[in-house]
């Protein structure tokens, strides 16, 4: 069964005895828990029913009696279990036994990360209840399900919007979800979320999407740091813009650096460069990442990258992604960092 044709079951009201929930897609398998518990337990009552646990953390010899327990409120007891497959073998065994006599007063749901080496697990669970199976997202269905989220909280938006939302972040869950939530809390009691709303959030980002940009550089990252630059051209800023941004990230990292090596302590340097020391300590940590012959190098490349940028007729996406790579590459002959300690 899939995750629409669960929901569908839901709404029926023949609720089973058993799910079991599989994929690594956390936040499908979170917003189906999340139904699950809607349609078993009261409101009032969720703070007494509708149990979460770990099977890492508890073996199934300890949660299975607690399905025995008749609930405070409701018709059914609710567990839910995460992870399954982190219980040994015996354990499962004794969750197979179970699955033969499911209690009918209670309502138990499971989840897995993968079927592969669980087919017997599988089977007794669809003898009795219902596997949902999860699929990561596609291109394809990413901004549908985006669409159905901000749906779920009231929240209209736009295919466009949607769209860009996808492009933007990217197919990983967690940052689709989080994105979307610092949308909708921007669009405040607005209905519709359309693409400039969406794009007006981006841009109040960029100057994050640049520190992390230097941060990903920092660990060689080049993929990620790629997906950063890129975010900030889908973004809308422009190529020169973004080079501006980066150019500050290296000037403050390397500002920073100098004074650490001449022995300022923290509080002298952010008051010299005007940072909350929240800030001025994340510029702390990038500036050990980095020595003061590579910060030099930096900031050629970028000086190299503006000529390139205003005189020559290279694509300003392959000029910005080209400076990525080459900041991420390792610098073999480069000198110890003997000053990157500093106070």
């Amino acid at each position: 069964m899939k995750a629409a044709d669960f929901y569908r079951h839901l709404e029926t009201g023949a609720l089973a005895p058993v799910y079991l929930f599989v994929g690594n897609a956390e936040l499908q398998i979170e917003e189906a828990w999340s139904r699950l518990l809607k349609a078993i337990v009261p409101e009032s009552a969720r703070r007494f029913n509708g149990e979460r646990l770990r099977a890492r953390e508890i073996p199934a010899a300890q949660v299975l009696p607690l399905l025995e327990t008749l609930p405070m409120f409701g018709h059914r007891r609710l567990v839910m279990v995460q992870h399954i497959e982190n219980w040994a073998k015996d354990q499962q065994k004794l969750l197979l036994a179970y699955l033969q006599k499911a209690i009918p007063t209670a309502c138990l749901a499971l989840t897995l990360d993968h079927a592969k080496g669980m087919e017997k697990l599988e089977a007794a669970v669809e003898a009795v209840g219902i596997v949902v199976k999860f699929a990561s997202l596609t291109e394809w269905d990413a901004p549908r399900w985006l669409q159905n989220r901000a749906r779920g909280q009231g929240k209209q938006l736009t295919p466009k919007a949607a769209a860009f939302l996808t492009e933007w972040v990217g197919l990983d869950e967690q940052a689709l979800g989080q994105e979307l939530e610092k949308v909708i809390l921007f669009t405040g009691e607005s209905a519709t979320i359309d693409l400039a709303e969406v794009q007006e959030v981006a841009s109040f980002q960029r100057h994050f999407s640049s520190f992390e940009m230097m941060r990903l550089v920092g660990q060689k990252n080049t993929s990620r740091a790629l997906t950063a630059l890129s975010q900030l051209l889908l973004a809308g800023e422009a190529p020169l813009a973004i080079l501006g941004l980066l150019a500050r990230q290296v000037r403050l990292i390397w500002q920073v650096k100098d004074g650490m090596e001449r022995g300022m302590g923290t509080s002298e340097l952010g008051r010299c460069l005007n940072l909350y020391p929240k800030i001025l300590n994340q510029y702390v940590d990038q500036a050990r990442a980095f020595s003061q012959v590579r910060l030099e190098e930096f900031h050629e490349a970028i000086r190299t990258s503006d000529v390139l940028l205003k005189s020559s007729g290279v694509s300003p996406e392959m000029i910005l992604e080209s400076l990525i790579v080459s900041m991420c590459l390792p610098q073999t002959n480069e000198p110890p960092d003997t000053g990157s300690r500093g106070s």
